[in-house]
């Protein structure tokens, strides 16, 4: 190979490394739009749930969910988002035999067939418990009469239904109890699936961005001066986004609603873990193997191993205990 075919092959490479950049560019402002779009999202719900105590939805006519405040959580477990993305969701949150006069109240509501103020039912929170909650209706109406639908204010009246002997003890009935836990097992490994579905994207991006790096690496050694400065322009950029928190801000967010508490309880038993520590921690309790926690982490697989072992040390574990069963039980 003379060296203009050299020349000639190193300038289409150089250019297929700007479309990649460029692509990735591109994806990386893409995020970073719908990460700002739901920032500002969550900031209008958030004026709203400050002067909202209670658990407020608006249905639509055809039942369809206008608005859920974040309150809800408080209450049930569940996000607003999880519940307005799914509104299925209900019928796992409204206890089984009150689910036909929640229903049926709700519908009555919106079609006005009934005129009752408030109804109490009972509900399931994320962790199963029981809580009993009251309800009430009121129509919307826009500046010109149109009807909107239904407002519906949700509040925990668990205590008083308490003191007046109407709980019952979920407990009793353990058959009824099993399977609800089996459910809730399977809804979290079902989440879990998707969680890590996901982060293999991240790592396959990772791994592809090591790639690049160390192409670009190896070229640098041989490249001209002007061509050097290019190269090493892109490598700085490939180093930001591989740096970059927004993936694993995004995720934690995800994490924290499927096995909330984790990270609290983590930090209660061993308060001198990092961030580090408690990334690893995230990803073993996702049952992710040394490679692709490696490829999350943009370190090596000997340095992911490396990391295991200290881990293991600070969560004082011995030879005979399995560090992932371990965190798994946490």
């Amino acid at each position: 190979m003379n060296k203009n075919d050299a020349h000639v092959r190193l300038n289409e490479r150089i250019r297929e490394l700007e479309l990649e950049n460029d692509s990735l560019k591109k994806k990386i402002t893409d995020q970073k739009i719908e990460i700002d779009e739901i920032l500002r999202s969550l900031e209008r719900y958030k004026l709203i749930a400050d002067f909202a105590h209670d658990w407020e939805m608006w249905f639509r006519p055809d039942r369809s969910f206008e608005y859920i405040s974040p309150s809800c959580e408080n209450l049930t477990g569940y996000a607003a988002g999880e519940i307005i993305n799914n509104p299925d969701i209900l019928d796992d949150i409204i206890y089984p035999p009150d689910l036909d006069d929640f229903r049926n109240f709700i519908s009555d509501s919106l079609n006005f067939v009934d005129i009752r103020q408030l109804l109490n039912f009972r509900i399931l929170t994320r962790t199963k418990q029981i809580r009993w909650c009251e309800i009430k209706c009121r129509a919307v109406y826009d500046s010109r009469g149109k009807y909107l639908g239904q407002r519906a204010s949700v509040n925990d009246v668990t205590r008083l239904m308490q003191a007046l002997g109407e709980i019952k003890n979920l407990s009793a009935d353990k058959e009824y109890d099993a399977r609800i836990r089996d459910r809730y097992m399977r809804e979290i490994e079902d989440k879990d699936r998707e969680l890590v579905s996901q982060l293999m994207v991240l790592s396959n991006k990772n791994e592809t961005l090591q790639y690049i790096k160390t192409n670009l690496n190896e070229h640098i050694k041989t490249c001209k001066p002007e061509e050097r400065r290019v190269f090493i322009k892109m490598i700085n950029h490939i180093n930001s986004t591989l740096l970059s928190t927004d993936n694993w801000e995004n995720f934690m967010l995800h994490f924290k609603k499927i096995h909330p508490g984790f990270f609290s309880r983590l930090q209660a038993r061993f308060p001198e873990l990092t961030s580090k520590d408690l990334k690893l921690c995230s990803y073993l309790r996702l049952h992710m193997t040394t490679k692709e926690i490696a490829g999350l982490m943009n370190i090596t697989p000997q340095s992911a191993e490396i990391s295991r072992v200290r881990l293991r040390k600070k969560l004082k574990l011995t030879r005979k205990d399995n560090l992932v069963d371990y965190i798994t039980r946490i």
